[in-house]
């Protein structure tokens, strides 16, 4: 057996690197790295200069050229800069760590990945570019759905068969549209992908409970019986009565992570943004980051294992891969370090992608605001209710009720196609308070009124993002409508109402309540809220990243959002433990 490795090497001047995050003055916390654009972390700013110059500038001089193309940025000569790939680096006359495995992300795919690896008995590095670790997974939900683990046997949950669930799964797009004859052509997702990540999701489950992950034994989001799904317990509010569809319960899956990976010997680099592959020839060995000092640090691995996440904070990536009309919609929710760097990073070597145009949209553009809570919020629970809703000319376009795909980017897609991607959600008195909501629409998921929606209704109220008035037109003219046009819309919904029949979209008619008692409230939304995008790079069996050719490039392996197909927390966790488990085996000689 290859022994594992990792060494901590020092640097020309003899100072250990062991202490660069210890010792930075610069250090982030939290709160001021979510305030603060990511200057170092999300430039990307070594994609402006061809992997040629940087070889003939050298080593040493590859950090003043990284901060160069940081200062061009966004110059008429490139005008999506962001969207080209990050260069090769040439390796340095000094590494300044060794390991069998290095890490690029610290998110939920990459610790999962490095705690198999580790487990599989190697070395790892884990390189992160924000001050914390957890990226995109932190701020997410749950693993859903009936996969038989133990938590699921407690409450006589039963798991469908595996070739259901594979079915199921490879036969929807992330846009919400159905293929049965073709398992999900366009995210890139292969039928061996979806299988192995499916047959390792209960496995998962049950590793990260052993690990001190705590499943809520409480009914989450609306869903009508505890246990089928698993959401795990937000360590910092461990507390009875404490709200289980907080958008940051899944910290439960990604501290309990990151403390098993300190506690086996993973070293993590926080603040350390990976700026492109080190190559010799096709193999890939090793990495080249930033530090907080903006100095260049790297790392020489065996292997690397891209799960930087995905590209939905990267405008660029959005403009380049989607069309116009759904790159202007996505309102990202996720953390802004989701730039595409490890699909930048593996493009410069020739991997092939798939899929890059999949972003998932939801309804919940009501604000554009960055970060968790902003999807939660009380505008954006509103425009996702099933009450009458119209576009920028007060028609009705649609049936409000209907939820097709991952469950709400039928909505979205229907305000993306309507004039400047608007639509307006209008309620009365007796639709608008949260008992009203959960009572008469059922809302689910993400639409379930959050503990904060009745502050958060009269603070919006007051800012005017929810109109109020006393009247339809008054209403109309708030929401910049046609005051008769609305009007005549609502006597309409409202004549629909009274016969219990909708005619014109077949809503249900559990869900057709009249407008009709005032104050009168209205909502808008442009474009919606983008949760994943689900491009990026093609994947053989055992996690590689494949070429143009659906040759494995070697010492490369991907985890994630980084790989066509491979985001949502049900994939990404599973997928970086099996990422991890492959890459060590092949590190240590038994594939």
């Amino acid at each position: 057996m290859k022994k594992p490795i990792i060494e901590q090497k020092e640097s020309a001047e003899g100072k250990n690197h062991e202490s660069i995050e210890k010792k930075s003055p610069k250090s982030l916390s939290r709160r001021g790295f979510l305030k603060g654009a990511l200057t170092v972390a999300g430039a990307g700013g070594a994609g402006l200069i061809g992997s040629a110059a940087i070889a003939e500038l050298g080593v040493k001089t590859a950090e003043a050229a990284v901060k160069k193309a940081e200062r061009t940025k966004g110059s008429k000569a490139d005008k999506r800069p962001n969207a080209e790939p990050l260069p090769n680096m040439a390796a340095p006359s000094k590494w300044d760590y060794e390991a069998d495995i290095v890490v690029a992300g610290g998110g939920g795919a990459g610790l999962a990945a490095a705690v198999s690896a580790t487990e599989n008995g190697v070395k790892v590095v884990v390189l992160e570019k924000n001050a914390f670790c957890g990226g995109d997974t932190s701020i997410a939900e749950c693993i859903g759905g009936g996969i038989g683990s133990r938590f699921q046997n407690r409450f006589g949950i039963k798991a469908p068969p595996l070739g259901a669930r594979v079915m199921a799964e490879g036969s929807m797009n992330p846009d919400g549209s159905q293929n049965i004859a073709t398992p999900n052509p366009t995210s890139g997702r292969n039928a061996t992908f979806v299988r192995q990540i499916m047959e390792q999701q209960k496995d998962t489950v049950d590793w990260l409970e052993d690990m001190g992950v705590v499943y809520s034994t409480e009914p989450a989001g609306g869903l009508p019986a505890p246990g089928l799904v698993h959401v795990p317990i937000d360590p910092e509010h461990p507390e009875e009565g404490w709200y289980r569809w907080h958008p940051h319960n899944a910290k439960g899956f990604t501290q309990a992570l990151e403390k098993k990976a300190k506690t086996i010997g993973v070293k993590i680099l926080k603040e350390h943004p990976a700026k492109g592959l080190v190559t010799s020839g096709k193999r890939v060995i090793g990495i080249a980051a930033s530090n907080i000092d903006g100095k260049m640090v790297y790392v020489k691995a065996k292997a690397v294992i891209l799960a930087t996440g995905g590209f939905g904070a990267n405008t660029d990536m959005l403009k380049a891969y989607c069309s116009p009309r759904r790159a202007e919609a996505a309102r990202y929710w996720g953390m802004p370090g989701a730039t595409g760097d490890g699909i930048r990073m593996a493009q410069a070597i020739g991997a092939d992608l798939r899929g890059m145009d999949e972003i998932e949209i939801w309804d919940g553009g009501a604000l554009r605001e960055h970060g968790a809570t902003t999807v939660y919020s009380a505008p954006n629970q509103l425009v996702r209710q099933k009450s009458l809703t119209v576009n920028k000319k007060a028609k009705r376009f649609f049936c409000e009720s209907v939820t097709r795909g991952m469950v709400y980017p039928y909505q979205a897609a229907q305000t993306i196609a309507q004039p400047d991607q608007e639509s307006f959600t209008l309620f009365d008195a007796n639709t608008i308070k949260k008992e009203d909501i959960i009572k008469k629409f059922h809302p689910l998921f993400c639409e379930y009124p959050c503990p904060w929606f009745e502050q958060q209704f009269e603070e919006y109220v007051a800012k005017g993002v929810i109109k109020k008035a006393d009247s339809i037109p008054e209403l109309a003219k708030k929401l910049g409508l046609d005051p008769d046009a609305l009007v005549k819309t609502v006597d309409h919904y409202n004549m629909l109402c009274d016969k219990g029949e909708d005619s014109d979209f077949f809503k249900e008619p559990i869900y057709m309540h009249p407008i009709r008692t005032a104050p009168f409230y209205g909502v808008g939304q442009k474009g919606g809220s983008c949760f994943n995008t689900h491009g990026g790079l093609v994947v053989d069996e055992q996690f590689h990243v494949l070429d143009k050719n659906w040759d494995p490039i070697p010492g490369l392996f991907v985890a994630g959002e980084n790989a066509a197909g491979g985001g949502t927390v049900g994939f990404v966790l599973p997928g970086g433990r099996l990422a991890g488990m492959f890459a060590a085996k092949e590190v240590l000689g038994k594939e």
